[in-house]
């Protein structure tokens, strides 16, 4: 029997992907399912997408690629900053994965040590504290709650970071609450950070969802 490496015991199974096939189950049971677990859309890959896929394929571009990713597909993202937030980065600024988890996967693995902290607001993304397990790190939780939106405050995050602190990582717009940082609560918590040597890790991918804050007489109004 094959023994698996003892830093397997410190991670748990998916809780999404549980919730996921138990939402296939009961649909395959005849039970009308609407299923939050696993973060997909509701609709198919558009077609340009699926038709630019093929065309790939019937071109042959099949073979290694460079470890950073195609050079037009790095050019493309330096471009999507530059006129999406007015950021200038050169493509040698972008590196290229299969998918965030991918890439947040590597940046722990690159950066933690055994020991180091790794500072997540809480309520968040599963995956987050078991990577930083698999990287040797510890996973230091700041908790939020209803009250104030599921969003963090600035002497929570100053009260959490010590000199062991590595990385500190927000996921604005979160999974799974949807809380979203303004402009001016996010730079209180920079003006926090900056004072303290540890990287901060961004994980933007919902950075499309645009959500509205309305008061409960607005819901009223808009539910008549």
């Amino acid at each position: 029997m094959t023994k698996l490496a003892e830093r397997t015991k410190l991670i748990k199974p998916s809780v999404t992907l549980a919730i996921a096939a138990k939402a296939g189950k009961l649909r395959a049971e005849g039970i009308d399912v609407v299923n939050f677990s696993a973060g997909e859309p509701d609709f198919d890959t558009p077609e340009h997408i699926k038709a630019a896929a093929v065309d790939a394929l019937r071109k042959g571009m099949t073979k290694y690629t460079d470890v950073k990713g195609i050079e037009p597909l790095r050019e493309a993202i330096t471009g999507k900053y530059r006129r999406e937030h007015d950021l200038t980065y050169r493509k040698e600024d972008v590196l290229v994965s299969c998918g965030a988890k991918h890439s947040l996967y590597n940046v722990l693995q690159a950066v933690v040590n055994p020991g180091d902290e790794v500072v997540i607001p809480a309520p968040y993304w599963v995956s987050y504290s078991d990577m930083a397990l698999l990287a040797g790190g510890v996973p230091k939780l700041i908790p939020s709650n209803e009250a104030s939106g599921f969003r963090i405050k600035p002497e929570q995050l100053q009260a959490a970071l010590t000199s062991r602190t590595r990385v500190f990582i927000l996921n604005s717009p979160c999974n799974p609450t949807g809380a979203t940082y303004s402009r001016d609560e996010l730079l209180a918590l920079a003006r926090i950070l900056e004072k303290h040597d540890c990287l901060i890790l961004a994980d933007d991918i919902y950075e499309k969802i645009v959500s509205a804050r309305l008061s409960s007489t607005a819901c009223r109004r808009r539910m008549r």
